[in-house]
């Protein structure tokens, strides 16, 4: 009984994860290629306004800080929050941590991108 209760957490986790990776998949997309296509015109424009590659770089790092930043900051107060409603819990208080612990990896994952992102352009310009 207690197998078939991990593996029911664990398929439900995994089924709410692919939710949330889709879902910011889609936002991204969204972002990065809006629809610019006008009816009156028959001409297809450049829907991704870069002209080159390290502007387009620029503009995923961009739009990836944009949308992960705002999560960050909701998953930090989710984790404040799992530790107010922990009350002495040892084993909330064990998830409440973690929280707090792997949303400031994540942020630290979605701004180091961004520097690195930043960093590779301006080595490029330097270059050429």
């Amino acid at each position: 009984m207690r197998i078939s209760r991990y593996l029911y957490l664990y398929a439900s986790r995994i089924k709410t994860i692919n939710v949330f990776v889709f879902s910011l998949f889609l936002c991204i997309v969204a972002q990065l290629f809006p629809s610019t296509v006008s009816a009156a015109s028959s001409a297809i424009t450049n829907p991704i306004q870069a002209q080159t590659f390290g502007q387009l770089v620029e503009a995923i790092a961009k739009a990836i800080t944009a949308i992960g930043i705002p999560l960050v900051a909701i998953f930090l107060v989710w984790s404040g929050f799992l530790f107010v409603t922990a009350r002495g819990n040892e084993e909330q208080l064990k998830r409440a941590k973690a929280t707090f612990f792997w949303s400031l990896v994540g942020g630290a994952v979605v701004i180091g991108a961004w520097a690195l992102a930043v960093a590779i352009v301006n080595f490029a310009k330097g270059l050429g």
